[in-house]
C-alpha cells in the first residue's frame, strides 16, 4: 500500500510470519509485579516477484527479551477500579544480523532487530457489578535505539481498548480495538521514507477457564483501517492461540483477591 491505498509497485508478493512467547510474570507484593517475557520467531519470510522471477527471504530465530516491573498505583476493590504502571527494558536475542545462504537478510525479514529498547506501559481497569461488562484500556510506549548497523527502528506507541463479559461461568468474549503508531525508522541518521505509519485494529476473542487456573483463549486480528508512509506492505490478519495458567494458587491469595462485602 501507498498511504491508504493500493500502490501500483509489486516487487514484494506477499509476507507471512509465525512466533511463540513466553511470559513469566511474578507477584513480589499484592502490589509490584516483575514480569520476564521473550520470543521466538518460527518464520519471518518474504516471497519476492521480480521481472518474472520469484525468490525467498526467510529469517527465523530468537527475538527479543523484556524484563519489566509494574505497581498497582490505585486498586480500589469496592468500586472496582485499577490502575496500574509499569516500565521495562527491551534486550535483544542476538546484536548479530542474521546471515541464511550466505546472504544477511533484510530488516524486515531479521528475526532480532539487534537494539535495546525501553518500554513504558499504563493498564486501567473498571468492572461494572450488574452488567458484568468489565473494561481494559492499555497503553505501551516502546523506545528503539540505533543498533550496530546504523539503523534505529522507529518508535512505537499502542492503546487498546477491551470490553469483555463472562457467560455460563467459564466462556469469557472479549472485543478488542487497538491503534498503533509507528515513527519513521533511520538508517544512517536519514529518515527511511518507507517506514512508519499508523492502523487500527479489531480483535475479538474468545476465553475459556478451567480448573480455576488454567485460560484458554483464542483471537482474530482484522485490521479495519491503515496508513503508512512511503510503500509497505499491509496486514490482512493475524490469529493466536494463548495459554495462561495461574501458579501457586491456595485459600489465602483467593481470599485476598475476594471483593470486601
Amino acid at each position: 500500500m501507498e498511504h491508504d491505498y493500493k500502490s501500483n509497485f509489486g516487487f514484494v508478493k506477499n509476507a507471512n510470519s509465525g512466533y511463540t512467547g513466553l511470559q513469566v510474570a511474578y507477584g513480589l507484593t499484592k502490589r509490584i509485579t516483575i514480569d520476564l517475557d521473550g520470543g521466538y520467531y518460527l518464520n519471518r519470510t518474504q516471497n519476492f516477484s521480480f521481472f518474472g522471477d520469484s525468490y525467498t527471504l526467510n529469517g527465523y530465530g530468537g527475538s527479543a527479551i523484556t524484563l519489566s516491573g509494574r505497581a498497582s498505583v490505585l486498586k480500589d476493590t469496592v468500586n472496582d477500579v485499577e490502575v496500574t504502571l509499569g516500565v521495562g527494558l527491551k534486550m535483544p536475542w542476538s546484536r548479530q544480523p542474521q546471515i541464511v545462504d550466505g546472504v544477511e537478510l533484510t530488516e524486515d525479514v531479521q528475526p532480532c532487530n539487534g537494539s535495546y529498547g525501553l518500554s513504558l506501559r499504563a493498564f486501567i481497569f473498571k468492572e461494572f457489578d450488574k452488567s458484568g461488562v468489565r473494561l481494559f484500556l492499555m497503553h505501551n510506549t516502546t523506545l528503539s535505539t540505533i543498533n550496530d548497523r546504523n539503523y534505529k527502528e522507529g518508535n512505537n506507541y499502542t492503546t487498546s481498548l477491551y470490553a469483555s463479559k463472562t457467560f455460563f461461568k467459564n466462556l469469557t468474549l472479549i472485543g478488542q480495538v487497538r491503534n498503533e503508531v509507528r515513527d519513521y525508522a533511520f538508517r544512517d541518521d536519514k529518515v527511511v521514507s518507507s517506514s512508519g505509519g499508523f492502523r487500527f485494529v479489531f480483535v475479538p476473542q474468545i476465553n475459556y477457564s478451567f480448573k480455576q487456573k488454567y485460560n484458554l483463549s483464542v483471537l482474530y486480528e482484522l485490521p479495519f483501517y491503515q496508513y503508512y508512509y512511503g510503500i509497505q506492505l499491509h496486514d490482512q490478519y493475524a490469529f493466536s492461540v494463548n495459554l495462561n495458567i495461574r501458579l501457586g494458587l491456595n485459600k489465602k491469595v483467593n481470599a485476598e483477591c475476594e471483593k470486601p462485602k
